[in-house]
C-alpha cells in the first residue's frame, strides 16, 4: 500500500482498506497456500514526524502437512502495527512491511496432529486413514529406528552428558 502524505491530515486518524493477490505478492510456499486474496483493513495516523500505520491482514488459507500431505483448512487473521519516519518524504510504501508480516506467519513446519503417521515411504498410502502390507527393505531401521541408538549407548551413559 502507498500512503502519499499529503492525503492525511495531522493528528486525524484514517480508516484505510486494500485487497492484494497473495501470487503478486510472492508469499505462497509449497505448504501454506493460500485460498482467497488478503484483506487489509486499517488505519493510518499522521504525526508531526512520525507515521502510524495499524490494522489487520485477513485471508484463507490452507497448511499442507510435513508428513501426510494433507491440507488444512485455516483462517489468517494477522495484526501488525508500524511506525514510519515521514519527515522530508512525500510517500511511504507499505509492502515489503506488510509481505515479511504475512512471511513470519509461515510456520517452519507443520503436521496436522501431533500423531500424524505420514505416508508410507513405499506405496504411498495415508497411514493415518488406512494401513498397508508393505514391509520395510532389507537394512532400514525398524519402525522404532531409536531403539538401535540404546545398543551403542546405553541410558547409563547420557545421564553423565547431559
Amino acid at each position: 500500500m502507498r500512503i502519499r502524505l499529503a492525503e492525511y491530515k495531522e493528528g486525524v486518524v484514517t480508516k484505510v482498506s486494500e485487497e492484494y493477490e497473495p501470487k503478486k505478492m510472492d508469499i505462497e510456499f509449497v505448504d501454506f497456500v493460500y485460498s482467497q486474496n488478503i484483506f487489509l483493513d486499517g488505519t493510518v495516523e499522521k504525526g508531526l514526524e512520525t507515521l502510524t500505520f495499524r490494522g489487520r491482514l485477513a485471508s484463507k488459507i490452507q497448511n499442507i502437512c510435513g508428513r501426510c500431505l494433507k491440507a488444512v483448512p485455516k483462517r489468517l487473521d494477522c495484526p501488525f502495527e508500524f511506525f514510519y519516519e515521514i519527515k522530508g518524504k512525500e510517500m511511504i510504501e507499505t509492502l515489503d512491511d506488510l509481505r515479511e508480516t504475512l512471511i513470519l506467519e509461515h510456520p517452519i513446519s507443520f503436521v496436522c496432529q501431533e500423531s500424524c503417521k505420514g505416508l508410507c515411504p513405499q506405496c504411498g498410502i495415508n497411514l493415518n486413514e488406512s494401513s498397508c502390507a508393505c514391509v520395510p527393505p532389507k537394512g532400514e531401521l525398524p519402525s522404532n529406528g531409536f531403539s538401535q541408538l540404546k545398543q551403542i549407548w546405553p541410558i547409563k551413559n547420557r545421564s553423565n552428558h547431559g
